[in-house]
């Protein structure tokens, strides 16, 4: 219950017993605000602290504390024998007290890049453990032992890196993914042409604020992801759509139609949403073109670990001689989004650039999270997570291929795959048009996905759907499959755009 009080300045103070908020905040933003709006006037003299604090029913060591921080803060001023009064040095107008909205319905002025960042923007489902929401590994198989001791040795007797850390990231971890490298993608590489980022999209933007203006142009693949999109054209590039087909990019279309560009943003190891794998000759006639037009070529390697037909391929940095790919790795797919961490691998020629832009903006992830990866790469723990997971993934993306094989409704197709943590199902190349009710009838089901039809920036979208199979627990990818296959035979099949 409030207690009102009485006496020149104490109607303006109501303290509540049992608020959050201690008493003497309550009394010194109470006062702030009581002069702020007027109420207690320049000049008008406070009653003596003692007064104040047997009043209030403070210490009165606590009521001098509120009096010399407002007095510190400019509000009050003491009086030498006369005692403390509101400042006379306030400004007539003086600021408003800050309201629950004080834009009201206005819309705030935003910069370009808010601006476009608020016109782009994708819905995102929150990581929920639950079917089948795409590019999830499986949280329930972290080896959370492992990296619970490899953060301890870290941590343990004060060694924990505390400062701000290179901003190209730990040397330590640095050279463990350049080990990483040699060893899965036979890609050698310097420690020091390695940066790294919180995630793969920081290193996209960094590698587009080095190499590209405002306005310039990007290849971008149609279908595309979504996210990835959005972020380009926040950062104000001209997205130049290029075709995909089953040997991925098409560059040869790409040169014909856009020639004049920047950067070209491929994924040539698996192709999202698709699948597809960029095929030899085209990876290199597009090294070709970035070499003869003075371009560069931004390298997803997002989830290559994950392939179950062969080993992982090479990435196309593997066959640049000419300094011309970024190529971007992330630990969100092998161990957790959570960790927020990722890597850039740049030409030496634009690491001076990188490192710059890197000091101005985010300088570099946490440092201990980087110590602790790169004692759990070192101990052999990624390796040995990788060996297992992949049987893990491998059993649930059989069941989930077999299981919609057997069920999946007429009009719906699978499409191949044979790397990667999600399965896409494509309506037929006839369905234009998702049948109404379908989405939010698989939302009721409990199952996370991500529909098709956005990755279609450009061109006439097709229906369909991205199935996660890796973050379903093993005994409930068949009866999720079943519910899903379920809503769409009583949906019927999607139906030709009109």
């Amino acid at each position: 219950m409030a207690k009102q009080f009485e006496g020149p300045i104490l109607p303006f103070l109501r303290l509540e017993g049992s608020a959050s908020l201690p008493k003497f905040r309550q009394v010194q933003d109470q006062l702030r605000t009581a002069i702020l709006r007027g109420h207690l006037r320049a000049g008008t003299r406070l009653p003596a602290s003692r007064i104040l604090a047997k009043e209030l029913g403070l210490s009165r060591q606590t009521l001098v504390r509120v009096l010399e921080n407002l007095k510190a803060e400019g509000y009050l001023e003491a009086r030498q024998g006369a005692g403390t009064f509101v400042s006379t040095a306030l400004p007539r107008q003086r600021p408003r007290p800050r309201a629950a909205h004080p834009l009201g319905d206005a819309p705030p002025r935003l910069s370009r890049i808010g601006t476009l960042a608020g016109k782009v923007s994708a819905e995102i489902d929150r990581m929920e453990h639950r079917p089948f929401l795409p590019n999830q590994p499986a949280l329930d198989r972290f080896p959370f032992a492992q990296w619970r001791k490899c953060w301890n040795a870290v941590t343990r007797g004060g060694k924990a890196a505390l400062g701000y850390g290179d901003v190209a990231g730990e040397l330590v971890l640095r050279q463990r993914i350049a080990e990483y490298l040699a060893l899965h993608r036979r890609d050698p590489c310097d420690p020091e042409q390695i940066i790294i980022t919180p995630g793969g999209h920081a290193a996209f933007t960094l590698a587009a604020l080095a190499l590209a203006d405002p306005g310039d142009g990007i290849w971008f693949e149609d279908p595309g992801p979504v996210t990835t999109s959005n972020l380009f054209r926040t950062l104000g590039l001209n997205l130049c759509s290029v075709d995909v087909d089953a040997e991925g990019m098409d560059v040869a279309g790409a040169m014909a139609r856009h020639p004049d560009v920047r950067l070209a943003f491929v994924m040539p190891s698996r192709h999202h949403p698709l699948g597809v794998t960029l095929s030899l000759p085209r990876r290199l006639a597009l090294l070709e073109w970035a070499r003869t037009n003075d371009a560069w070529i931004i390298e997803d390697d997002y989830d290559s670990e994950f392939r179950y037909t062969a080993r992982p391929l090479e990435p196309l940095q593997r066959l640049d001689r000419d300094g011309r790919v970024l190529y971007v790795g992330t630990f969100a797919k092998t161990l957790s989004a959570g960790l927020r961490l990722g890597f850039l691998v740049a030409p030496a020629s634009l690491l001076p650039a990188l490192r710059a832009i890197r000091q101005v903006s985010d300088w570099c992830p946490p440092t201990t999270t980087q110590a602790a990866l790169a004692g759990f790469i070192a101990g052999g723990h990624l390796d040995r997570h990788l060996r297992r997971a992949r049987t893990v993934y491998t059993e649930r993306r059989r069941l989930m291929w077999e299981t919609m094989g057997e069920l999946l409704p007429a009009g719906y197709r699978r499409l191949p795959a044979v790397a990667g943590l999600h399965l896409t199902v494509r309506a037929d190349h006839s369905a234009r048009t998702e049948v109404p009710e379908t989405r939010r009838a698989l939302r009721r089901q409990g199952l996370l996905f991500s529909p098709l039809e956005p990755s279609y920036q450009f061109s006439e979208p097709a229906v369909g759907y991205l199935l996660g199979f890796a973050g379903v627990p093993t005994p409930h990818v068949v009866p999720a499959v079943r519910a899903f296959t379920t809503v769409l035979s009583e949906a019927g099949p999607p139906t030709e755009s009109v």
